[in-house]
């Protein structure tokens, strides 16, 4: 799994793409604790930009809440963006849409 990453307006943006399951989970929760130290530096929000996933397990949102727990300490919100039908339904059903703020693009959580 690649994560590309860019900083906009204060907000650490991270652009996973593929499958998140028990193969590649371990590597994405490392990666996000790497973006996480970053944030040390003043980001005010870490953006997750879910576009390029087609599919998260429950191994997957187990790393997603590790993390938000790991950004509420570091006073850093966490935001997740563009996610697809089969995602936006996994964060519903899984009651993640009320852990972490949803929201249809990048643009609109940097806004938010």
């Amino acid at each position: 799994m690649e994560l590309k990453q860019e900083t906009r307006e204060r907000a650490l943006i991270v652009a996973p793409n593929g499958v998140i399951d028990h193969d590649s989970a371990p590597a994405f929760e490392e990666q996000l604790h790497k973006v996480l130290k970053s944030a040390d530096d003043g980001a005010l929000s870490l953006i997750i930009d879910m576009k390029d996933i087609e599919y998260m397990s429950t191994v997957g949102l187990r790393v997603l809440m590790r993390v938000s727990k790991r950004a509420r300490e570091a006073s850093v919100d966490i935001k997740v963006a563009g996610m697809n039908a089969c995602m936006c339904e996994i964060f519903k059903i899984s009651r993640f849409d009320k852990v972490m703020q949803v929201f249809d693009t990048v643009d609109a959580a940097l806004a938010g």
